[in-house]
């Protein structure tokens, strides 16, 4: 077996300062069974050979930041008991997989996907899958699927869809001008990632279970008759769906347009259950910033900022052709009907918010009327109805490409 090459080691460090491989036994003919190219044999740890810009990011105090990482899920900095580097083919991150299943059921396993273009075909909820049926849930580490020379060095030819996958951490990839779906997804992550779009449907064979998002970013608004993100029940459940360090933009709908257009909203009769909304900044789309389904439950806001009302436009100016708001300036949180669905824990919401509350704790809202609260309350601070670019800019930095690549890079 030959150690892991310096070039490679080096690249792979863009997801971390340093990474350790400890020493395996599989046969060289099983690496060959796969197509990948496996790294075996040795427990040097390398660092990185150059300094790398200061991570703008790094202090915001919502949105990425680079400093969230999925749970159960190898960093760079740990030791791995296999790392499988494989070509930019689906069908090659699928064998790998299934071979990390099949040999290493308790490892701590990495496949590091080289340069090329990944494709996908489509993100609608029935688009063909371009990975299905593979990984397995309840392993004690997730199994990292990442581009081997960074966030963002694997290119996407279209959107894509995953489904029926288990028991996988996708870090570092950005389809952005595309976007994902997960149906019958459960224990899986996606993060580091920046996407048109991201999409969660429970319509295939299992419910969703046990997703998190880990810093993916919707940078730019749209002009668009639809919703910015969403997650849907169909005929299955969703449950305990986290979204981390997270960032999304509006979706501004053109003018005449009956669309109802939100940011992220839930939908369908399905139970949509356990929502946590951590650290994420989310802006407020024609119709409003979140919306709930009338089956969801145990919705959290927890340290997250929901900008609304007309604050938005600091950020992002109405593009030519939009709806000029002609039925209002968008709502923060439009729970309108619900009653005990949602709750807040050092939240910030600017913008109108509605619907009876669960649980709120250190919450402000900057509307004079506060939202009926059933156990706690909000806090009125009506300053933040004036606040402008620079206060968003001090709280959530604008996630530019520069800026991104600096946070995901440590």
């Amino acid at each position: 077996m030959t150690d892991i090459s310096r070039r490679t080691a080096t690249a792979f460090l863009a997801l971390g300062p340093a990474l350790a491989l400890a020493a395996c036994t599989q046969e060289r003919t099983a690496a060959e069974r796969t197509g990948a190219h496996q790294t075996l044999g040795t427990t040097t740890a390398w660092s990185t050979t150059k300094a790398r810009p200061a991570a703008l990011l790094s202090t915001a105090e919502f949105g990425p930041t680079g400093r969230h990482w999925p749970s159960r899920t190898p960093r760079p900095t740990d030791r791995f008991t296999m790392v499988l580097e494989v070509d930019a083919s689906w069908t090659a991150i699928a064998a790998a997989i299934t071979r990390a299943v099949d040999e290493q059921p308790n490892g701590r396993v990495a496949i590091l996907v080289r340069p090329g273009t990944l494709p996908g075909y489509g993100a609608g909820s029935t688009a063909r899958a371009v990975l299905k049926g593979v990984g397995a849930a309840g392993r004690k580490y997730r199994i990292l699927v990442a581009p081997r020379d960074g966030a963002g060095t694997v290119q996407h030819s279209a959107s894509l869809r995953l489904e029926l996958v288990s028991g996988v951490s996708f870090m570092g990839f950005w389809p952005y001008p595309y976007s994902v779906v997960m149906s019958a997804v459960t224990d899986v992550a996606w993060g580091w990632s920046k996407v048109q779009a991201l999409n969660i449907t429970g319509n295939s064979a299992t419910p969703v279970d046990d997703v998190e998002l880990v810093e993916c970013v919707t940078p730019e608004a749209q002009l668009k008759d639809s919703d910015t993100w969403a997650f849907r029940t169909v005929d299955r459940s969703i449950s305990n769906v986290s979204m981390i360090g997270c960032y999304v933009s509006p979706s501004y709908k053109q003018a005449g347009s009956s669309a109802h257009c939100d940011t992220l909203q839930l939908s369908g009769n399905s139970a949509n259950t356990g929502l946590v909304i951590r650290d994420s900044v989310i802006f407020a789309s024609t119709n409003a910033a979140f919306i709930p389904s009338g089956a969801a439950t145990g919705v959290i806001f927890d340290h997250s900022l929901v900008v609304g009302g007309d604050r938005m436009l600091e950020r992002y100016p109405l593009p030519s052709g939009a709806n000029a708001f002609t039925s209002g300036f968008p709502q923060a949180v439009n729970g309108s009907g619900s009653v005990d669905q949602l709750s807040g824990a050092d939240s910030v919401f600017i913008g109108g918010v509605s619907g009876t509350w669960l649980d709120v704790k250190d919450c402000t809202v900057s509307g004079t009327r506060a939202p009926t609260v059933t156990t706690g309350g909000f806090t009125s601070d009506p300053a933040l109805s004036g606040i402008d670019d620079q206060w968003l800019e001090s709280m959530a930095p604008m996630p530019s490409d520069d800026r991104l690549r600096a946070a995901w890079s440590v």
